[in-house]
């Protein structure tokens, strides 16, 4: 699914590129160039990575010659399962591309673009997606500024806090109520996808954050949020292309 709107958004590292036109990938498909177009620009996310995944990897990447291009191929990741554990590569052609991350393990890592970013690592709870901030948080490696928040890293713990979005924090007692993690986007920019806080124990994560410790099952939010653990699944990656 391809969703194309005009961007109005405030970006406040990326500005806005060319013309403001956003298309924004949710499945894979292809990227028609536009006629008069000569350049664009690119951010992928890797898929999360299942139960205690690692976060997906991010790139971006501006490209200036577009001659003789008239479509790109983009891939978007799914998330880890329990058939497939670990979260899917997604791409925007040749161009640049971003690994999903491990179940358990590893985060991903972005490649070929002009900034290349690498997801928590999942271990007691799911890692956060990597973003245009920094790496992505995760039990055992913190992120270089913060890309989004990881899990609790045990149960009843509340969530880390992602670049933009706080941690959730599960309901222990009766005097401490469970609150949902936030996303971080208080108005909409695609600088801040991928900045979530991560779940509480037994929460999904949210924007890219991962989610909590706990027997049951809590998901990586989208994109590429590791799962948490139980069974959780990984949140799906992400392409968002600009012109």
């Amino acid at each position: 699914m391809a969703i194309q709107t005009i961007s109005t958004a405030y970006n406040p590292v990326s500005g806005v590129f060319g013309t403001g036109q956003v298309q924004i990938f949710a499945t894979s498909g292809s990227w028609t160039v536009p006629t008069g177009i000569s350049r664009v620009r690119a951010r992928v996310w890797g898929g999360g990575g299942y139960q205690s995944g690692g976060g997906g990897g991010f790139s971006l990447k501006a490209v200036y010659d577009l001659t003789g291009v008239t479509s790109v191929a983009v891939t978007v990741g799914a998330g880890g399962t329990s058939g497939t554990p670990m979260g899917g590569t997604s791409s925007f052609g040749s161009y640049c591309s971003a690994t999903g991350g491990v179940s358990s393990s590893s985060g991903g890592s972005g490649s070929g673009g002009d900034i290349n970013n690498t997801g928590g690592n999942g271990a007691t709870s799911g890692g956060g997606a990597a973003s245009i901030f920094g790496n992505g948080n995760g039990p055992s490696s913190a992120g270089t500024f913060g890309g989004a928040g990881l899990g609790a890293i045990a149960v009843n713990l509340p969530g880390n806090t992602g670049f933009m979005g706080s941690g959730g924090v599960a309901g222990a007692t009766f005097t401490i109520m469970p609150t949902p993690p936030t996303s971080g986007l208080q108005q909409f920019s695609i600088d801040f996808i991928g900045t979530g806080g991560g779940g509480g124990a037994h929460q999904n994560g949210i924007n890219g954050s991962g989610g909590g410790a706990g027997a049951a099952s809590s998901a990586g939010g989208i994109p590429g949020g590791g799962g948490g653990a139980g069974s959780g699944g990984g949140g799906q990656g992400l392409v968002i292309v600009e012109w």
